[in-house]
């Protein structure tokens, strides 16, 4: 064996490395995908946990307040609209990681579905009125085109 093939060999062992080490690179990084695709989920169902699990006092105050904020006292007023915005802040959130593709579009999904059933209810649509000022152009879009379709199921219909 000459020399020449024996550096043919080496360059040839050397670019397999080279290979086998960016493939193991492009695993590490889709892991690292989906590990950040898992920790934003869970993040988004805790905050969404956070603000919808009341207690019962709280809870007939929502209930009230998605009658129409005029059934509600001024302070119990801005409590209902602390709590839907807190709601649509949550949903903003999971706008801004799902256009970072930090949430899959299967998790995407089910939050126009979240915001047909809400819009059903004249609290939310009033307190989405006075609102969407604050949020960009992007994500007020998606909320208008969300709230409009037709919702098979009112998550809110079956409380209190």
């Amino acid at each position: 064996m000459n020399w020449e093939i024996l550096g043919a060999l080496g360059e040839i062992i050397g670019g397999l490395g080279v290979i086998f080490s960016l493939l193991y690179l492009a695993r590490q990084i889709s892991d690292n995908t989906s590990s950040n695709q898992s920790a934003a989920i869970t993040d988004l169902t805790n905050q969404i946990m956070k603000i919808t699990i009341l207690d019962d006092a709280a809870g007939k105050l929502f209930h009230y307040g998605l009658k129409g904020l005029d059934n509600l006292t001024d302070a119990e007023r801005l409590i209902f609209v602390q709590r839907v915005t807190a709601i649509f802040l949550v949903w903003f959130n999971a706008h801004l990681q799902h256009q970072r593709k930090l949430i899959p579009n299967e998790f995407w999904d089910t939050f126009a579905g979240d915001i047909a059933s809400y819009f059903q209810h004249p609290g939310i649509v009033d307190t989405w009125e006075m609102i969407k000022t604050g949020f960009p152009e992007d994500y007020v879009h998606y909320v208008e085109f969300s709230s409009a379709m037709e919702s098979r199921v009112d998550y809110l219909a079956g409380s209190y």
